[in-house]
């Protein structure tokens, strides 16, 4: 990705723009409560002749925007046209964000471009489908801020959003469970930040807010100013209604084991100070570590750095370069946040010298995320293990289960990875029965995965392995969680399956799939 003045050029390679074919947007680079539109530059394959390329298709029930004689997209706000661009731009910015960071392309999780919808329908939301392949954003007329609220102008409810989408590409095993479920909204709300750090103006702004104290609130920490601050307005909790976010990364959470923690409802019913196990609330703990990191790479940069601006993009890079690369380790399902930040240690220690990893693992430590033991654990070397050559089969992936004591269980291979500086990574995931007591409807048993990730460096050698098998304690959350979606009557019969199947109904959050439910 190239950064300059004017105008931003989000590409997801780090070449000269005379070396590409770039077309020239209106967006916004954040809400549009405390941002006015720039003209930004992506590459054209990005947006084709009218919203639409190999990634993305834009598509609305009104017209859609064309580039004009030049190829560009200068619609002015105020017209569905500029909404159609601007949710088009903040999505393809984010996707080219994670893939500069990463170094390879970013895959779907189903096969085709990814829609784009700006205008789905009314309502306060926005949502990503695998199911639809599609990602969602909905408005509606704000009696508190007298206009009409769009999501499509959402620069964080846009990244959030995609950020859903590029996880799941990543990892399908990941929308159950929840740590996994409160990891994807976490990791949406950490999209969002590194997404907002690529604008030279964001940049500004945050140090004029903050002064270069990362412990003070600014733009980065805001999450979703516009959408927020009418939510908070016109919800049925008067404390909130001065909050001008939906969410804020400026928080201390630490982790706690969910299950000793507050159940709640979503939309949140308990006050914003209070951690509770409900997967959006919980993800907190991951975003408001994120933005610590972010703080901590700062201070660290700051110190050699000329000046505040030039300090804040070498932590923006190196996070980004850490973050997106540690994704190769994450698990393939049954994630823990513990994995998570032991990915991003385990990439700190070999970036740079290791130059970042007391920074950030100090982080993880007072997040409570990782012990001190687990934190000395990770300078521990792989197990040697080495490939001849790579899988270029499923099958040829089961092939590496055996060597390496792994075929105990039904392993079924997704499909392999392209990882960062050359990697190859090989993620798996086995059904396992998880017996459950519905109370008075009974006896009833589930099916969730334990997962497996291998990834091999650019020479076949073994460089991780994280495995993930249910545990008894896992085993217990799922239960518990299952009677309580029975207790409060969204344990449903499905039409068209019968009696003795029933499904764990999540309404108003599409973006997580149903979890079948077999009577014994």
């Amino acid at each position: 990705m190239v950064i300059t003045k004017s105008p931003t050029v989000i590409t997801s390679a780090p070449v000269a723009s005379t070396a590409r074919d770039l077309v020239s947007i209106n967006m916004l680079p954040q809400d549009p409560m405390i941002s006015k539109a720039e003209q930004v530059q992506f590459d054209k394959v990005q947006f084709g002749s009218q919203l639409s390329g190999p990634r993305l298709h834009t598509q609305d029930s009104v017209a859609v925007a064309q580039a004009d004689a030049n190829g560009n997209y200068l619609y002015e706000i105020g017209s569905p046209q500029f909404d159609q661009v601007n949710t088009h731009g903040i999505v393809a910015g984010a996707l080219a964000t994670y893939e500069h960071y990463m170094g390879h392309t970013v895959p779907w999780s189903f096969k085709g471009p990814l829609e784009v919808n700006p205008h789905a329908g009314e309502g306060k939301t926005a949502y990503y489908s695998r199911w639809d392949q599609s990602i969602n954003f909905f408005q509606w007329d704000s009696p508190s801020l007298g206009k009409t609220v769009k999501t499509s102008q959402s620069f964080d409810v846009g990244s959030h959003e995609i950020g859903h989408a590029i996880l799941d590409g990543l990892r399908p095993g990941l929308l159950s469970g929840t740590e996994g479920k409160a990891f994807h909204e976490g990791f949406g709300d950490s999209s969002a930040i590194l997404h907002a750090l690529q604008y030279d103006t964001n940049l500004q702004q945050i140090l004029v807010d903050n002064g270069g104290d990362f412990s003070k609130p600014s733009l980065v920490t805001r999450l979703a100013e516009e959408f927020g601050t009418a939510f908070n307005k016109e919800d049925d909790n008067p404390k909130n209604d001065d909050h001008p976010y939906y969410r804020t990364a400026l928080n201390e959470f630490k982790y706690a084991d969910p299950k000793t923690l507050p159940s709640d409802s979503y939309p949140p019913s308990q006050p914003e100070e209070v951690l509770t196990s409900e997967p959006h609330s919980f993800s907190r703990v991951w975003s408001g570590s994120f933005y610590s990191m972010l703080g901590s790479l700062y201070n660290q940069c700051a110190g050699d750095a000329p000046t505040q601006l030039d300090a804040l993009r070498q932590a923006r890079d190196v996070l980004g370069t850490i973050w997106g690369q540690a994704l190769d380790h994450i698990p393939a399902a049954n994630l823990k946040f513990r994995h998570v930040a032991s990915a991003v240690l385990k990439e700190a220690n070999g970036f740079d010298g290791g130059k970042y990893f007391d920074s950030l693992a100090a982080v993880m430590l007072d997040r409570n995320l990782l012990t001190q033991q687990q934190i000395d654990d990770l300078h521990k070397p792989t197990r040697s293990f080495a490939l001849e050559q790579f899988p270029q089969t499923r099958g040829g992936a089961q092939d590496l289960l055996e060597p390496l004591g792994y075929a105990d269980r039904d392993w079924q291979p997704d499909q392999a990875l392209a990882g960062s500086n050359g990697r190859r990574v090989y993620t798996f995931r086995a059904p396992e029965r998880v017996d459950l007591d519905l109370g008075s409807r009974g006896q009833a048993f589930m099916q969730a995965e334990a997962g497996l990730t291998l990834v091999f460096d650019a020479q076949g050698q073994l460089v991780s392995e994280t495995f993930t098998p249910l545990s008894a304690d896992d085993r217990a959350d799922l239960n518990r969680e299952a009677r309580a979606v029975a207790d409060s009557g969204q344990m449903v019969g499905e039409d068209g399956i019968g009696p003795a199947r029933l499904v764990s109904r999540r309404e108003g959050l599409p973006e997580y799939q149903p979890i079948p439910v077999w009577k014994d």
